[in-house]
């Protein structure tokens, strides 16, 4: 089969979550014998264009980032020409949208509706929206600019929730990760026949991720002391992650003597919006020899990180809709503790 993925991003330009999901399931594919294609944004002009990864035929196009509604546009237009880059030489049999953003207009055309639709529903994406305008609105100093985003914010989510419906209307099937995230559907998006929505959950690579067979040698290998207590978190710095709970929470038993005996680390993978706000905490706690920010962890060593860990750590507060991380941690023999947010438990 001829298969094309659209989403927003594409690994390894951005890693976990979604991007880590369509790019394994994809070279899966391609092990099988299909043909796949990925039609994602870039980051910059430099890195848009055509390439051929694990077997996966990657198309990357650059847009310029300006307002919500612009920059919506240009996505909308160029997943369009990709798609139909991608058409002109031989009919594609399966079209999955996993960004109503990117695929709404291509969705609902004559060309998308030519294919078989079968987008891969991860969250509701108006809410998550919502919920970083929030913190936006919250940690904004001015005035008038806290105030255009409360305006501005209502009609943009009904916007973001019109190319959901959309999206989810041209679908043949849908998929979705979770009971949570199918319950979603059910509440937000009722007209969606149930009989067409389907849960299959993500999984890992269990040769790349495995239980390690010298823990202590491991955190060597990565400059921790081999007798420390290491928590571990990778997350997207971004607000509904509940990494600010997490410092506080590291802050409270830092200083006990359990913690100091215990040697006690807590290393957060990932980078993203709440960089150095979540870096001035770390400091201003004095956690600074407690608290590691590493930053985007090379996919390579990503492994190594969960198999030194004695404990995985998921603070979401929010809309959790699988979790790739939490089995990753697991299939790295590493236990999870984590809020019972959404899918997690």
């Amino acid at each position: 089969m001829r298969i094309v993925f659209v989403h927003r991003a594409v690994f390894p330009e951005r890693v976990g979550g979604t991007y880590t999901y369509i790019h394994d399931l994809g070279r899966r594919l391609a092990a099988r014998g299909h043909e796949i294609h990925v039609i994602a944004s870039a980051r910059s002009a430099e890195t848009a264009g055509f390439a051929v990864l694990d077997g996966l035929n990657i198309h990357r196009y650059a847009f310029q980032r300006l307002n919500p509604v612009m920059s919506t546009l240009q996505h909308l237009v160029h997943t369009y020409r990709a798609f139909g880059g991608i058409a002109d030489k031989g009919p594609v049999d399966l079209l999955s949208v996993n960004d109503s953003h990117l695929g709404y207009g291509l969705a609902r055309s004559r060309l998308g509706r030519a294919s078989c639709q079968i987008p891969t529903y991860h969250a509701p994406s108006f809410l998550e929206y919502q919920f970083n305008i929030a913190w936006q609105a919250k940690t904004e100093q001015s005035a008038v600019r806290r105030a255009a985003l409360r305006i501005a914010s209502p009609s943009l989510a009904r916007w973001q929730r019109r190319f959901e419906a959309g999206v989810l209307a041209s679908a043949q099937a849908v998929l979705v990760l979770s009971r949570y995230t199918l319950g979603h559907i059910e509440r937000y998006h009722p007209h969606v026949d149930p009989a067409k929505v389907r849960i299959i959950p993500s999984g890992v690579d269990t040769e790349r991720f495995r239980p390690p067979e010298d823990k202590a040698a491991v955190k060597r290998s990565l400059g921790i002391d081999g007798r420390a207590t290491v928590l571990l978190t990778v997350r997207n710095l971004s607000p509904r992650m509940g990494l600010e709970n997490l410092i506080e929470a590291v802050a409270t038993i830092a200083g006990s003597r359990s913690a100091r005996e215990a040697g006690l680390a807590l290393l957060i993978c990932g980078d993203g919006r709440l960089r150095q706000q979540l870096g001035e905490m770390v400091r201003e706690r004095g956690l600074g020899n407690t608290v590691k920010l590493l930053g985007r962890v090379a996919h390579e060593d990503l492994p190594r990180y969960y198999q030194a860990a004695d404990l995985f750590v998921l603070p979401t507060e929010a809309m959790e809709g699988f979790g790739i991380v939490t089995i990753e941690a697991l299939a790295s023999g590493t236990p999870v503790l984590g809020r019972p947010a959404r899918a997690t438990p």
